[in-house]
């Protein structure tokens, strides 16, 4: 018996073609479906750069601010109010935090739930690209633009002779756990509140917040300890403790390891039982 004839059903009618044709379509329609999210993804980056609010905010501006903080001769000397670390080291973490959640707290939001409530979303599923092919390569872009921001904030001060953290891997995984903790709240705000204007609106909010609990106008070292207390229970804060520490050749703090990888898992678990297409 040849194998043809083993993949006959009762009726003589061989199977083989078919299941080499099903194989052949399904190669096919994956490799269509790649090639049209790599073009929607090619889209997206297109539409970042022309956007002057996502170009401007979450990107040009922490550098900027660091490029002119780091250029001022007293900003680079140690200084009480900030627990002996200059200004320049002080507020590189804080403006990293800044940048990362004006990408994901306000830009992210927006532009997805922009894509819902115009029916993108759902028009996709007659398309080779599913809408999660999409929002996972739309997720790795907004990544990939919050770490290469956060490599950029970091670098500019020691351009100007400012020190480099002290603990140069604790500073890195600070920079992660920020990233993905924000990455996972900015999902779930658009997960749970479908207007996207709505949902950018609480993003500012909930942003603000972290650049307080960050130090932004306020210097950490000067937060009495129920106020630190509460800003270290915030992804915002346990982030900057962490690269802080790195700063200064702290030992890392598991405690602000696990606020981060709490608000991460929390986030994500709840954005993906809670999400809509439409």
């Amino acid at each position: 018996m040849t194998t043809a004839d083993t993949l006959s059903d009762p009726s003589g009618h061989n199977h083989t073609g078919h299941d080499q044709t099903g194989h052949h379509q399904t190669g096919h329609g994956l490799r269509a479906g790649w090639r049209a999210t790599r073009a929607l993804l090619g889209n997206e980056v297109r539409l970042f750069a022309r956007t002057p609010a996502a170009v401007v905010l979450p990107v040009l501006m922490p550098i900027v601010a660091t490029a002119v903080i780091a250029a001022v001769p007293a900003a680079r000397r140690p200084a009480e109010p900030f627990g002996g670390l200059s200004v320049a080291q002080a507020y590189t973490p804080t403006l990293i935090i800044f940048a990362v959640s004006m990408a994901t707290l306000v830009v992210l939001p927006s532009i997805l739930g922009g894509y819902r409530e115009l029916g993108f979303l759902r028009r996709l599923r007659t398309t080779p690209v599913s809408p999660a092919m999409l929002l996972a390569a739309f997720l790795v872009f907004m990544t990939v633009v919050s770490l290469m921001t956060a490599l950029v904030i970091a670098g500019v001060p020691l351009l100007f002779g400012v020190p480099a953290p002290m603990r140069p891997v604790t500073f890195a995984v600070g920079v992660l756990l920020c990233v993905a903790a924000f990455l996972a709240v900015g999902t779930l705000l658009c997960a749970v509140i479908p207007n996207p204007r709505v949902a950018t609106g609480v993003g500012n909010v909930v942003a603000a917040l972290m650049w307080f609990c960050a130090g932004l106008w306020f210097p950490r070292a000067q937060f009495p300890a129920w106020l630190a207390g509460i800003a270290d229970a915030t992804p915002g804060g346990a982030a900057v403790r962490l690269m802080t520490d790195a700063m200064v050749g702290a030992a890392m703090s598991w405690l602000a390891v696990g606020v981060c990888v709490v608000w991460c898992a929390v986030g994500a678990t709840v954005a993906v039982r809670t999400f809509r297409w439409e």
